[in-house]
């Protein structure tokens, strides 16, 4: 959230930017389904009981649902919504916030939750990730 209203800070106070792609109604069907796949997971994670927060131990590992696509799709949700929130706007600001933000989940919390859950679940988990794809 803290990338994007930093692109919207950029646009608005650093611009007016040259439009890269603006395709508003695209944009904003991509902003609502990256929004109900991250719902979906997170629906899923409360049902469970278990953890929404990163770095808490999971109490039980979900692997239907959107966890049957990806084992990440409340993150695959967050970069559809931006993907969806810079063809909407259309400014390079808004397209930044995809690959910085792609970057930091893949290397930072994807990396130390993967290895959170290979401690807490073991072979479970290691034959789960050998089945369902970090991403898509």
């Amino acid at each position: 959230m803290l990338i994007v209203i930093a692109a919207w800070l950029m646009d608005a106070f650093l611009g007016p930017w040259d439009t890269l792609l603006r395709a508003p109604v695209l944009g904003l069907v991509l902003v609502l389904l990256g929004f109900c796949f991250m719902l979906w997971a997170r629906i899923l994670f409360t049902s469970r009981n278990t953890t929404l927060f990163v770095g808490r131990p999971s109490s039980q590992l979900v692997c239907d649902g959107p966890f049957r696509l990806s084992r990440n799709p409340m993150y695959v949700g967050v970069v559809v919504c931006l993907v969806g929130l810079a063809l909407w706007i259309g400014t390079w600001p808004f397209y930044m916030t995809v690959p910085v933000v792609v970057l930091f989940l893949n290397f930072f919390h994807v990396l130390r939750e993967e290895r959170m859950l290979r401690e807490v679940f073991g072979e479970r988990y290691v034959a789960y990730s050998e089945k369902v794809r970090r991403w898509l």
